[in-house]
């Protein structure tokens, strides 16, 4: 059973509606749906399927290329078809927490405005919409759908979903370090009517560019979304004219019905049990401070439920805070990514999966708490759900139990004008380019994409420079930026920039993990390292780069080991920072890490650690200290024997360290973090026991 605590009824028309979004499952099947899918054979049910995924796969491609934030150029895009009452049943998307949410907004729409003499649904109307407590994430994660009539009839919604990097927050770049309520946080529309007669509105195009500081790539992304709805529009009527509307109404609900009774199959095969994973944030946006996800994965017969009892308390004033439902979306990730890989991505999903999430905690906003830094909290939920779903899958399918990907986001904001003399305000797309888990029998692939977003992309250097005021100084993998292990992760990437053809511009950054990893190891493996930022303000690279010899970093791994010949004033910050001014020249190092290693180190093929070693992807103090290998500096070949005796050494050097068990927990338990970064952890060690008087 799922349970949170609905918000009071609102005393008035126009506040939020507590009930809807607990509508994450599919809606009942009317009496329309029963009897038409019903007459659905398994044959025509297949093709539909298929024919309807290639009209959602249309629109995701469409919209991609029409758009002009980052996000949607490079992927981070859900397209939809959804059924008359809101469910999605079809979604084309890599960023599958949008499986579940995007139909927050949709039932909302049929709930309050389909009937609404002055609003109403008819065929040529648009609805767009972005307030995070419909959405489940953030402001900036914004849509559009449509509705479809036929004869007079509503039979469905088609939409898409897509980050849009500006939402006119207090700061540029759609995620709001500073936010103390969600009124600094930019937008906040709950769906609106935007278009009529297949026309959108001017005056609200107006409203929504002026309310953004970049109103060009607002509206661009807007209509992008519309073009590629309306082209799915034209699909579908072409099939419901072929086939009729009680085939594609009968259909479209079947998909739900076939997706949850597969889901629920794949879950009783699961041995029962319950996985525990606690996750810890060092960030709440301004300030470094400790906060806990506590996570229990429960599984039984032939349900998942997940509990987050004991999580730290609701901040009234910090970004960090996300709405239930967002997590709920984010486990979502896992769920279609890994466990129910070869299901169809959609809410029918959850009829396998119930929740239970604390009152007063971060990870289950209310009131008007900003919500800007949701993402960060939301997948650091997910490794969590990575690390339960990889015990509870490794009995029965080994396969599918993975180290996480990356998942301390490093995201880099910015705003201003670029060099076209543009207003501007977005994201670099380097989080599409972190490295994912090592796996059973092979590592982690370098530079996979973001783990939320599988189908992303980076995009290349040239195409970011064309249009922000940027000149990358490097931009390539950032080795032994993994965990290490028996397989290890994938290398993410690393990068340098310099502010380029502009007086200045804004710089900043969100994410966490730089006091200690965001992505842990899985079966022994090691932790991807924390990252942070460098910047150096007052540069001289344009001085240095006219040079023969500038002597500048070429990677991240060589600013690390090497320093970067730059004079000027350096800095250095966490991942999540305020954006602030930089001027022409400044320099900005951002690393972008790897995924979790997966098994013990010493159990790495040792020819594998050669080979990292000759293609630099593993420095030599970590083969030698991390894996035990030993290798000829001259020739670069193992000495078997050699690495054979070393980890024999570490093997007893190990045993020598070791304690029972009731002995490490006794002297654990008398550690405690220092006081000054448990101002918003709660009770210490478990955020749910009631604070001493």
């Amino acid at each position: 059973m799922s349970t949170t605590t609905l918000a009071p009824t609102p005393t008035v028309k126009y506040g939020r509606d507590a009930e809807v979004v607990h509508r994450l499952r599919p809606e009942p099947a009317t009496a329309r749906e029963q009897a038409a899918q019903a007459a659905v054979g398994d044959l025509d049910f297949e093709i539909f399927q298929h024919k309807m995924h290639m009209v959602a796969l249309e629109g995701k491609e469409t919209t991609m290329k029409l758009g002009a934030s980052t996000a949607m150029r490079w992927g981070d895009v859900a397209f939809g078809i959804y059924t008359a009452q809101g469910d999605l049943a079809v979604c084309a998307t890599g960023i599958y927490h949008h499986a579940v949410l995007s139909q927050l907004p949709v039932k909302y729409l049929v709930k309050h405005l389909k009937d609404d003499p002055s609003v109403g649904i008819r065929n040529g109307d648009s609805f767009f919409y972005n307030d995070p407590y419909y959405g489940g994430v953030h402001n900036a994660d914004m849509g559009l759908c449509v509705p479809v009539v036929v004869d007079g009839e509503l039979v469905c919604f088609i939409g898409a979903a897509v980050h849009t990097g500006e939402s006119g927050g207090s700061e540029p770049g759609g995620m709001v370090n500073g936010a103390k309520s969600r009124y600094d946080e930019g937008l906040l529309v709950p769906p609106i009517k935007i278009g009529e007669n297949f026309t959108l509105k001017e005056d609200l195009l107006a409203m929504l560019a002026t309310m953004t500081r970049d109103p060009r790539t607002m509206i661009l992304d807007l209509k992008a979304r519309l073009a590629a709805a309306r082209i799915a529009e034209r699909r579908v009527r072409d099939f419901i004219d072929e086939k009729g509307a009680d085939f594609f109404v009968g259909a479209l609900r079947k998909v739900l019905t076939v997706t949850g009774a597969a889901a629920r199959r794949k879950v009783a095969a699961l041995n029962d049990g319950v996985y525990r994973q606690p996750r810890f944030i060092d960030t709440t946006g301004p300030e470094s401070q400790l906060l806990r996800i506590n996570l229990a994965v429960e599984k039984k017969g032939e349900r998942i439920t997940l509990v987050l009892d004991g999580s730290s308390p609701l901040l009234p004033d910090r970004p960090v805070n996300t709405y239930f439902q967002g997590i709920i979306g984010l486990a979502m990730v896992y769920f279609c990514g890994w466990l129910f890989h070869d299901l169809p991505a959609n809410n029918g999903l959850l009829e396998a999966i119930d929740w239970r999430f604390p009152d007063d905690s971060f990870v289950n906003a209310k009131g008007d708490v900003p919500v800007s830094y949701a993402p960060a909290t939301q997948v650091a939920f997910t490794q969590g759900m990575f690390m339960a779903g990889a015990r509870m899958t490794y009995a029965t399918d080994p396969s599918r139990a993975v180290g996480a990907w990356y998942t301390g986001f490093a995201v880099t904001v910015f705003g201003g004008v670029n060099q076209w003399g543009e207003p501007m305000a977005d994201i670099t797309p380097e989080i599409n380019a972190t490295g994912a888990g090592g796996r059973p029998g092979r590592d982690g692939v370098d530079c996979a994409g973001a783990f939320f977003a599988t189908m992303s992309d980076c995009g290349d250097v040239e195409s970011t420079e064309a249009d922000r005021p940027f000149l990358y100084l490097f931009r390539n993998f950032f080795d032994n930026s993994y965990g290490h292990g028996k397989h290890r992760g994938g290398s993410g990437v690393g990068f340098g920039l310099k502010v380029h053809g502009v007086p200045w511009v804004g710089l900043g950054s969100m994410g966490f993990g730089a006091h200690f990893p965001a992505t842990l190891g899985i079966f022994g493996g090691r932790a991807a390292p924390p990252a942070f930022v460098q910047a150096v303000h007052g540069s001289n690279v344009d001085a240095l780069m006219r040079a023969a010899d500038p002597g500048l970093p070429n990677s991240m791994g060589a600013l690390y080991h090497q320093g970067t010949p730059e004079e000027g004033q350096r800095s250095f910050h966490n991942l999540a920072f305020p954006p602030g001014p930089f001027m022409a020249g400044d320099t900005y190092y951002v690393p972008v890490t790897g995924g979790a290693g997966y098994g013990d180190p010493l159990q790495r093929d040792p020819t594998a650690v050669v080979q990292d070693l000759r293609v630099g992807r593993v420095s030599p103090e970590a083969a030698r200290d991390v894996y035990r290998v030993i290798a000829d500096p001259r020739t670069g070949h193992l000495d078997e024997a050699a690495t054979e005796a070393a980890r024999a050494e570490a093997r007893r050097e190990r045993l020598r360290r070791a304690k029972p068990y009731d002995a490490f927990v006794r002297e654990w338990e008398q550690k405690r973090p220092p006081a000054d970064i448990l101002r918003y952890y709660g009770a210490f060690p478990d955020p749910a026991r009631p604070q001493a008087a």
